[in-house]
C-alpha cells in the first residue's frame, strides 16, 4: 500500500484567508466527500485557487467544528480531534434507529435460538479477527468445531482463534464494569498464549527494550513508530479514564467512541504482539457498556478483513493530518453499518432455514429450536458431525441437555451415532437427509 503524501503545513504564511478562498469554507467537498491531502491534490482545484489555497480553506473550517477527545495527545503533545459533520451524525442516527435488536427479534422471537446465534457470531469474529491478522485456518467448519468441542488447537492460527474466542467470551463477563489495567494485561493475556510471533510477552507491556513499530508486510518500510514505553502508563490511564467516564463534555456519541477507544488502543501498540486484535476487542467491551447489546453478535473484523486496504490507510491518514480522527470514524461507521446488515441478512436466513426443516419433516414439530439447528447444520454441510459437548457450547446449555437433545434425535431416526475414541459423534440420517432435501 502507496503511503499518503503528508499534507502541507498549516497555515502557510502566505495563505491568509481571502475572498478566493470564502465560497470554499467547507470542512467537505459540495458532494459531502472529506478528502486527505493526498486525495485533495490530485482533483481539480476550483477555479481562481491552487490546491493549496483549497487545502487551507478546508481546514480552517475543519477547524472551526473541531470536538477534542479528552486526554488523548499525539507524541507532540497535540490532541486528537474530529470534525463535526452531517455525515457522521446522520450514520449514527441511522444505526441507532435501525435498532438491530428489534429487528433481530422479528427475525427470530425465540432466546434461545438468539443465543445460538450469538455464539456462532463469537466465532465468526474469533475466525475473522485472526485472519486479519495472518492465522492460516484449514476450514471454516473445522474452526468451528475447534471451539465448539474444546479440542486442543495443533497449529497456531487455530491457537489464534481459541484464543479470541476466549477473548470474546471473557468481554462479555466485564463488559459493565469499569475496566482496569490488569483487565487490559488479562484480555492480552489470553489472546497472545502460544499465538503471539514474540515468545512470552502475552500479558505484559512493552518495554524500550522492545523494538515495536507497523512496518510494510511487502517492502518493510516503517509506516508507525509508537509513543515511547516510558510513557505507557500515563498514556494508558488517559485511555482508561475516557473508557470509563460516565459523562461527556462535549457529548460523544457511544458508537463514536467505541470507534475512538479502538483507534487510541492501536495508537499506543502498548504491547509486543496482538495489538490489532486487543484494539477490536476493546471496541466490543465499549459497545457493550454502552449497552447496545447487538454488538455480541457483530462482527466487525469481517468486513475489515475483507477491505484490509481500507482499514490500515484510514489509521495512517489520521496519523498524518494532524490527528484528524474523523477519517477513521467514517470508515467505522461504514465498517458497523455492513456488519449490521449482515447481521439481519444472516438471522433472517436462518430463520428460514429453521422453517424450511420444520416443513420437510413432521417430526420436527416436536423438536425445540436447538435440535432444529443441528438438522439444518448437518444438512447444510455433508461432512459435518456434531457431538455432546460441541452442541452445549454452541447453544449455552449444560452437558446432560444437549445430550438429551441429540439422544431424542437419534431414538427418531433423525441422527445416528457413531462412535470415535471416547466421543460420540452424530451424523444426519441418511433417510432424513433425503426428505430434507426433496422439500
Amino acid at each position: 500500500m502507496r503511503f499518503p503524501a503528508t499534507p502541507p503545513a498549516f497555515p502557510s504564511a502566505n495563505l491568509a484567508v481571502s475572498r478566493a478562498i470564502l465560497p470554499h469554507l467547507s470542512p467537505t467537498l459540495p458532494d459531502g466527500r472529506y478528502l486527505h491531502w493526498d486525495d485533495l491534490r490530485r482533483r481539480p482545484a476550483p477555479a481562481g485557487l491552487d490546491h493549496a489555497r483549497w487545502w487551507n480553506a478546508q481546514k480552517i473550517a475543519r477547524g472551526s467544528a473541531r470536538v477534542l477527545v479528552p486526554g488523548f495527545e499525539d507524541m507532540r503533545g497535540e490532541p486528537f480531534w474530529f470534525c463535526r459533520l452531517d455525515a457522521i451524525d446522520r450514520a449514527t442516527h441511522q444505526l441507532d434507529r435501525r435498532d438491530a435488536v428489534r429487528a433481530m427479534i422479528e427475525a427470530i422471537g425465540d432466546d434461545a435460538v438468539r443465543a445460538a446465534y450469538r455464539i456462532d457470531q463469537l466465532m465468526e469474529e474469533a475466525i475473522n479477527s485472526s485472519l486479519l491478522e495472518g492465522a492460516r485456518i484449514t476450514t471454516r467448519a473445522q474452526a468451528k468445531a475447534l471451539m465448539r468441542d474444546g479440542q486442543e488447537p495443533s497449529a497456531k492460527g487455530e491457537r489464534m482463534v481459541l484464543n479470541n474466542y476466549l477473548a470474546m467470551q471473557r468481554l462479555l463477563d466485564v463488559a459493565h464494569e469499569p475496566l482496569t489495567m490488569d483487565d487490559l494485561l488479562e484480555i492480552h493475556s489470553i489472546l497472545g498464549v502460544g499465538a503471539l510471533d514474540a515468545p512470552s510477552c502475552e500479558g505484559r507491556l512493552r518495554t524500550a527494550r522492545d523494538d515495536v513499530r507497523v512496518e510494510d508486510a511487502v517492502t518493510g518500510d516503517t509506516w508507525f513508530v509508537p509513543p515511547p514505553a516510558a510513557e505507557l502508563d500515563k498514556r494508558l490511564n488517559a485511555l482508561l479514564t475516557f473508557a470509563n467516564a460516565e459523562t461527556d463534555r462535549p457529548f460523544l456519541h457511544p458508537l463514536l467512541r467505541a470507534m475512538i477507544l479502538h483507534f487510541w488502543m492501536a495508537y499506543l501498540h502498548p504491547f509486543v504482539d496482538g495489538n490489532g486484535r486487543m484494539s477490536r476487542a476493546l471496541f466490543y467491551w465499549q459497545m457493550l457498556r454502552s449497552n447496545y447489546d447487538f454488538a455480541q453478535y457483530l462482527s466487525i473484523s469481517g468486513p475489515i478483513e475483507r477491505s484490509r486496504r481500507a482499514y490500515y490507510r484510514a489509521f495512517v491518514l489520521t496519523e498524518t493530518d494532524d490527528g484528524d480522527l474523523t477519517y477513521f470514524l467514517l470508515h467505522q461507521l461504514g465498517v458497523l453499518e455492513r456488519a449490521t446488515d449482515e447481521l439481519i441478512i444472516h438471522l433472517s436466513d436462518r430463520a428460514a432455514q429453521l422453517k424450511q426443516v420444520s416443513r420437510a419433516l413432521s417430526e420436527a414439530q416436536s423438536l425445540n429450536h436447538r435440535q432444529q439447528a443441528v438438522l439444518a447444520h448437518l444438512v447444510r454441510q455433508t461432512d459435518a458431525r456434531v457431538t455432546v459437548k460441541g452442541h452445549a457450547t454452541s447453544h449455552g446449555v449444560t452437558y446432560l441437555t444437549a445430550r438429551k437433545d441429540l439422544q431424542q434425535m437419534e431414538e427418531l431416526y433423525l441422527l445416528r451415532r457413531l462412535r470415535v475414541g471416547k466421543t460420540d459423534r452424530y451424523l444426519i440420517a441418511e433417510s432424513a437427509r433425503e426428505r430434507i432435501v426433496a422439500r
